[in-house]
């Protein structure tokens, strides 16, 4: 089994980061479900013990000397110590009006997704961005609404330690039929506050949009894959609304060609599906829906979350609601190049020079470790003697061998 995966990035959102110092240090019988099914994870983790780091940088191939900046800020990013050239550097890829500085303007930018840090952002940006799109196109936004009915509340009881709670078997309301005057307050709230399921789809032809389910895997269908209305079928809803039954969305370089039959290339078609949600009102409110809906947002705007693993030849970011070096990292390195990366309204320096916390860079340190425990043995150069099946005993044994003196970042730094 092959892990592949960058801890440079964002944290799982739903439970805690695999070299979290607090995950499986305190095991008691009153531990919960999600506690003990992490403490089992991080122990699996500690298992794996060859590690190869892969340090070329694929997404960026050309060879400018600001591509070199950026590379060099990203790899001090990691660690959160970015020195005072990196900044100077960065500080360049602000959009601007003086001269020399970027353009946010340009039409090669023009309809870019922009990358931020909180879905309040993300759903403005995407609520403007579909007005704007709609008018310089000559087209009217055609609003599809979401089938809704009052889901099951949360039961204190099977609260999980982490993520959301199992549904209860009684509902508080006395029908799961939702009123015109609540549906109509339901169908205002922003699409981050129903788990990106939307009540309302504006949509027109030609605009972009991101899939947010893996309906088809094999059809390239997958959560955060990219793509263009083409097309739809809709019907009257119960209150007489317009309701989405079929999408249809051309794919923006999909991992492979797709062709389905009566269709042109690469279009596919995107059903609406169910999905239990929580609905929280501005007021704080919540309450749990039974909702359907196309699985799309507009794709004006994403989030950090949504952004990784994406390659973006233009890469436009608004790093002022990031809040961690790890959320400024996989904005920037999804740029395929320095002079497609433009940083609107600027950004915080001392997020990404104040360091990062004790357990990642202890992380870092042990992958560091193990990856040249792998070379060696590849090489034939390790000692019969260093065979631990455990990440601790592993490292413990070629520290003794190496000696507590022995610097394997100047070692490798000297390699490279």
């Amino acid at each position: 089994m092959v892990f592949a995966g960058d801890f440079a990035q964002l944290p799982p959102v739903g439970g805690q980061s695999l070299y979290n110092g607090n995950v499986g240090t305190q095991l008691h019988s009153g531990l919960k479900l999600a506690g003990q099914q992490a403490a089992i994870g991080k122990a699996l983790w500690h298992q794996v013990t060859t590690v190869v780091i892969l340090r070329e940088n694929m997404r960026q191939k050309t060879q400018t000397p600001e591509d070199a900046s950026l590379r060099r800020a990203l790899v001090n990013m990691r660690y959160g110590r970015c020195t005072p050239e990196d900044i100077q550097f960065l500080r360049t890829l602000q959009a601007g009006k003086r001269p020399g500085q970027p353009n946010i303007a340009r039409k090669e930018f023009r309809n870019v997704s922009i990358i931020c840090g909180r879905h309040t952002q993300k759903d403005q940006i995407n609520l403007l961005g579909c007005q704007r799109f709609a008018d310089e196109t000559g087209q009217k936004l055609t609003n599809f609404y979401s089938v809704d009915k009052w889901g099951k509340e949360a039961d204190p009881a099977t609260k999980k330690q982490w993520g959301k709670s199992k549904s209860a078997s009684k509902s508080k309301h006395s029908s799961n039929e939702i009123g015109i005057a609540d549906q109509t307050e339901i169908w205002k709230v922003r699409h981050g506050s129903t788990e990106n399921f939307a009540g309302i789809l504006s949509l027109c032809l030609g605009m972009p949009v991101m899939i947010r389910n893996n309906d088809a895997t094999e059809l390239c269908i997958t959560k955060g894959q990219e793509g263009i209305v083409v097309g739809w079928q809709s019907e009257k809803g119960l209150h007489g609304k317009p309701v989405l039954e079929t999408l249809f969305v051309e794919l923006i370089n999909p991992a492979k060609t797709i062709q389905i039959p009566g269709l042109p290339q690469n279009v596919v078609p995107l059903v609406k599906g169910t999905k239990t949600i929580t609905c929280i009102f501005p007021s704080d409110t919540k309450e749990s829906l039974e909702r359907q809906q196309v699985w799309v947002l507009p794709n004006f705007s994403m989030t950090d979350y949504a952004a990784q693993g994406k390659t973006r030849p233009k890469n436009v970011i608004h790093l002022h609601s990031c809040f961690s070096h790890m959320s400024y990292y996989t904005c920037l390195s999804r740029s395929a190049s320095a002079a497609g990366t433009i940083i609107v309204q600027g950004f915080e320096p001392s997020v990404i020079t104040r360091g990062c916390s004790g357990h990642l860079r202890q992380e870092f340190r042990e992958q560091e470790i193990l990856d040249d425990i792998t070379r060696l043995r590849y090489e034939g150069l390790l000692p019969n003697n260093i065979e631990g099946h455990i990440r601790n005993s592993l490292i413990r044994q070629y520290q003794t061998w190496k000696g507590t003196e022995y610097d394997i970042f100047q070692t490798k730094l000297i390699m490279l």
